[in-house]
């Protein structure tokens, strides 16, 4: 195979559609991949205008365009930020990409023109736009969802708090026994309905004022281990902890997430067995991958995806204390993280609580 037999196979085997233009905007060569996007043959192309290829609403302004760059000729790569088109044989348009590369013969200039079709590429790009937009106005929503739950919310409910208070205190001595009743289902139910706010407010907070900062996954743990002491040695928990990492992460999220689950593992335990509750992390290809390991009562495997709902409770309040929001903060602070939470577990055998988080430096 020769020189030009060489060229010509590599000319046309280029993924994109690459057009020699003369330095009076003359088409002299094409690929074959500039025939399949734009519909001519190389015979109908070369030596015409290559205003040929471009909508006729932009040949006004490319042919100053034209003149300003052959004037002064200089490497222009994919993907500038000006919105290009252009135009096929049958009168349609596509998004473009092209980048330009001026060569320099011994008597003059050529121009070789690579140009790719990115209209399923500005479709996606739209798509997401489109997408970040809604969420935008979802976040606006719920802001001012936190507002009147902030503010008109719990006043009123405070306002139901202090007066079933009062009553109850003045009906101490009334042998009413039902109305002391209905008054304490009043203050406990409103009580109730305070805590519940709170933790929408919490909740809507997550992410919130983020900061992404360099985060030693052991000090939080100590930090969170040392905050529970009280729960820890009351209930006679043993807690081991491998060494886990130092990644780029949202502090204060991911001590609430360290938090959230021991505080768990801790509270859903049966009094027969001494909580034994074991944090690690090891690194794989994308991310590390964290578990925190217990031996309490266990989920069912019906119920293992019903525990991130937020508010969603398994058990009586009776029995287990809280408003059911934690896991619901787990998830959210993963996700906002760009990882993924789940848990392994079996009735009466422990859980086994996984989360992955991005081992990338900036996220």
């Amino acid at each position: 195979m020769n020189r030009l037999e060489t060229f010509k196979a590599v000319f046309d085997s280029a993924p994109d559609g690459v057009i020699i233009i003369s330095h009076l905007g003359k088409i002299l060569l094409v690929n074959q991949q500039t025939e399949q996007l734009f519909g001519y043959t190389k015979k109908e192309l070369e030596g015409k205008d290559i205003e040929l290829l471009i909508p006729k609403r932009y040949h006004h302004h490319h042919q100053s365009h034209k003149t300003e760059f052959i004037l002064n000729p200089s490497n222009r790569k994919m993907g500038s930020k000006n919105e290009l088109w252009a135009c096929r044989k049958d009168g349609s348009e596509f998004a473009a990409e092209i980048s330009l590369s001026p060569v320099n013969l011994s008597d003059k200039t050529i121009i070789t023109a690579a140009i790719r079709d990115v209209t399923e590429r500005k479709k996606v790009e739209e798509e997401i736009a489109l997408k970040n937009k809604k969420l935008q106005i979802q976040y606006k929503e719920l802001e001012q969802f936190a507002y009147i739950a902030s503010h008109d919310l719990q006043e009123p409910l405070r306002t139901i708090v202090s007066f079933s208070e009062l009553l109850e205190s003045q009906c101490s001595d009334d042998h009413n026994e039902a109305a002391k009743t209905y008054i304490r289902f009043i203050s406990d139910s409103s009580k109730r309905m305070q805590q519940l706010i709170k933790g929408l407010l919490d909740y809507s907070r997550v992410g919130k004022h983020r900061e992404l900062s360099f985060v030693d996954c052991n000090s939080i743990v100590n930090e969170v281990i040392s905050d529970l002491n009280s729960s820890i040695l009351e209930s006679k928990a043993q807690i081991s902890v491998s060494e886990l990492p130092s990644l780029n992460a949202y502090a204060l999220e991911i001590r609430l997430l360290f938090q959230n689950l021991i505080s768990n593992a801790l509270k859903f335990r049966t009094n027969e067995k001494k909580p034994i509750i074991k944090i690690s992390a090891k690194e794989e290809k994308t991310h590390w991958h964290f578990t925190v390991q217990d031996n309490g009562i266990g989920i069912s495997e019906n119920d293992q995806e019903k525990i991130f709902i937020i508010f969603k409770r398994l058990h009586n309040r009776n029995e287990y204390e809280g408003i059911g929001i934690g896991l619901s903060h787990c998830k959210k602070i993963i996700e906002l993280h760009g990882g993924e939470l789940w848990v392994e577990s079996k009735l009466n055998e422990g859980s086994t609580f996984n989360f992955t988080i991005p081992n990338n430096k900036h996220l």
